[in-house]
């Protein structure tokens, strides 16, 4: 009886391994050090330490003009969130769908890790998308973004969820699915809708057919699920092209469907601000950029 009922507490942490455990203290997380200065304009690097080992980059602060520059808001682009920390990190186009990021580290025997970067976008506190108490990352997926078949705006991203494993990032497949069911299942009604009556009616999640087609097909492939992605292509497409005028139609299916299939299931995603770069504290910093130096002017003769 004592063996079996020491299995039977040991079961929920095979079954449930991604679940959260607090492993470091406040000693571990006070010896990582995040400095920032400033490098030219809005450019400012940031540097995370801990004892010798440094990670190193660059993020833009667009509003540097302003107090934003002091040290108290400094401070606030980085932030424990249980075992891990989050610096953020902004590109100069907002336009792009990862163009403001959580840079997330780790302590890990007594080492500094970088596990990678999350989405972060819409909130402004960083560590907004780790849900301590799952482990759950929410980022996502913008491979593709832009491409020659359905463009930026036709192609909607895919919320996905990672989890930190062996020091990285990882996707977890069957929570990514579960995150884009309420735009699933309102891009299935949209395309049912056009099969039975055409686009005479909006659909309900205010995107058109065409983008509700290309987010399930999106999605479906990303996420490895075989018979959705069998009744896109076999039945609801079919059902488009019946309604629509446009003589490509069944063209343009096969080539989201061709595109979209173009990726591996649980990619990670593609892009970032600026690099991370791996160095020691002891490396040679950058040098801040100096305004250029023009030559004086020369004298041209003007022909009358």
């Amino acid at each position: 009886m004592k063996r079996l009922y020491f299995v039977l507490l040991l079961l929920p942490l095979v079954l449930y391994p991604a679940i959260a455990f607090s492993v470091l203290n406040g000693d571990d997380k006070q010896a990582v050090v995040v400095t920032t200065r400033q490098n030219t304009g809005p450019e400012f690097l940031v540097t995370v330490d801990l004892r010798n080992l440094r990670f190193r980059f660059s993020t833009l602060v667009p509003d540097y003009e302003s107090a934003s520059t002091d040290a108290a808001n400094q401070r606030s682009m980085f932030a424990w969130k249980g075992d891990y920390l989050f610096v953020r990190q902004q590109c100069a186009s907002l336009a792009k769908w990862r163009c403001v990021v959580d840079q997330v580290f780790t302590v890990e025997g007594g080492s500094l890790i970088h596990l990678g970067e999350v989405e972060s976008g819409t909130c402004n506190a960083p560590g907004c998308r780790y849900d301590v108490t799952d482990g759950v990352f929410t980022d996502l997926y913008d491979g593709l973004e832009t491409n020659p078949v359905s463009g930026q705006v036709d192609a909607p991203p895919l919320r996905i969820a990672r989890r930190a494993i062996g020091g990285k990032l990882v996707t977890d497949l069957t929570r990514s699915w579960r995150l884009n069911q309420e735009d699933y299942a309102a891009s299935i009604a949209c395309l049912e809708k056009v099969t039975n009556a055409g686009f005479a009616e909006p659909c309900a999640n205010k995107w058109n057919a065409w983008s509700a087609l290309v987010f399930v097909a999106k999605l479906t492939h990303y996420t490895g699920r075989g018979a959705e992605r069998s009744m896109l292509f076999d039945q609801l497409a079919q059902g488009y092209c019946a309604k629509s005028a446009d003589a490509n139609c069944s063209k343009r299916v096969a080539g989201v469907k061709d595109h979209y299939s173009r990726f591996p299931r649980g990619d990670s995603p593609k892009v970032m601000p600026y690099p991370v770069v791996l160095t020691s504290v002891d490396a040679p910093e950058v040098n801040a950029r100096q305004p250029q130096k023009f030559e004086s002017g020369k004298e041209f003769k003007l022909k009358l």
